[in-house]
């Protein structure tokens, strides 16, 4: 039925007339807010990276992981300035590469507030987080042995200061 339905059609593949009515838009143009001046209590790294995943699929988060940001996976050294790198990825009905319409965009959607929430989270806490676009998450998500395929959508990277157990 969907493939001869000419609205679902519009709905997957046909971009929005003016990018500035796109959520996807009005989040990635949205500043990091602040950092919290007092540090929150922490436990090791390595439980500290287990809430971080856990706070992240509670956000809608389907694959979570940790790697360290180096400045060879960026375009220019000064775009990583922070050492860790938190990877979501969510499920994709439709590849969003190729599905530029409102319902191709869904899971940039979910990714975008997943990572939006949790580097607030993270700030709140009293450790600098920003998303960024400038590195590729992919690579990034394949270091941090996340399990890549089709109908997985890898969303902006999270670059923080917190104290993280990487993945690998």
């Amino acid at each position: 039925m969907a493939r001869t339905d000419p609205y679902w059609d519009a709905y997957i593949n046909r971009p929005p007339a003016d990018l500035a009515n796109s959520v996807v838009e009005i989040i990635r143009g949205a500043p990091d807010g602040n950092v919290f001046p007092t540090l929150g209590e922490l436990h090791t790294p390595e439980i500290t990276a287990r809430h971080v995943k856990e706070m992240a699929r509670y956000l809608g988060a389907d694959l979570v992981g940790i790697t360290v940001a180096h400045p060879e996976d960026a375009a220019h050294a000064s775009d990583v300035p922070l050492p860790f790198a938190v990877v979501c990825a969510v499920r994709a009905a439709h590849d969003p590469r190729t599905s530029p319409g409102i319902g191709g965009q869904v899971p940039v959607q979910n990714g975008l507030f997943v990572t939006f929430v949790l580097s607030a989270w993270i700030r709140e806490l009293g450790f600098r987080a920003t998303r960024t676009e400038k590195l590729r998450g992919e690579p990034l998500a394949a270091r941090a042995g996340l399990p890549l395929g089709a109908r997985v959508h890898v969303t902006d990277v999270i670059l923080t200061d917190l104290p993280l157990l990487p993945d690998r």
